[in-house]
């Protein structure tokens, strides 16, 4: 992929994230003025009204709040994974050693080529 169309994905991204808490902080502020009413509304008639509108209001927005937090962890965790993916796939096969005559630990370069002869002295 080109730096552009990585560009374009990563706005898109965020600004589905900005749109998501930006309707959340509109729920925030939903909730607030909810329970505004119910303090102003408290010596009333409309007080059972305002505290079942702050009530319905409070358990939509826990509601809302679980899904908003569910999506940004999600978010990460497709990322992590895309990650853990591209690290696996990158995966180099470790060499192959030997000991020298000393009994130092050295790279064997042609280990088919070696395995081949092994096979022939057989």
């Amino acid at each position: 992929m080109s730096d552009q169309e990585l560009y374009a994905i990563a706005q898109q991204r965020i600004d589905r994230r900005n749109r998501r808490w930006t309707i959340w902080a509109f729920n925030l502020a939903g909730l607030i003025l909810s329970v505004a009413a119910l303090i102003l509304l408290g010596d009333t008639a409309y007080s059972q009204l305002a505290a079942a509108v702050f009530m319905a209001w409070a358990g939509v927005f826990t509601l809302h709040t679980i899904v908003a937090a569910l999506g940004q962890s999600r978010d990460g965790d497709i990322e992590n994974e895309v990650a853990k993916l591209r690290k696996a796939t990158t995966y180099e096969k470790p060499k192959r050693l030997e000991l020298s005559e000393d009994g130092e630990l050295v790279d064997l370069e042609d280990w088919d080529e070696n395995e081949a002869k092994a096979k022939r002295r057989s």
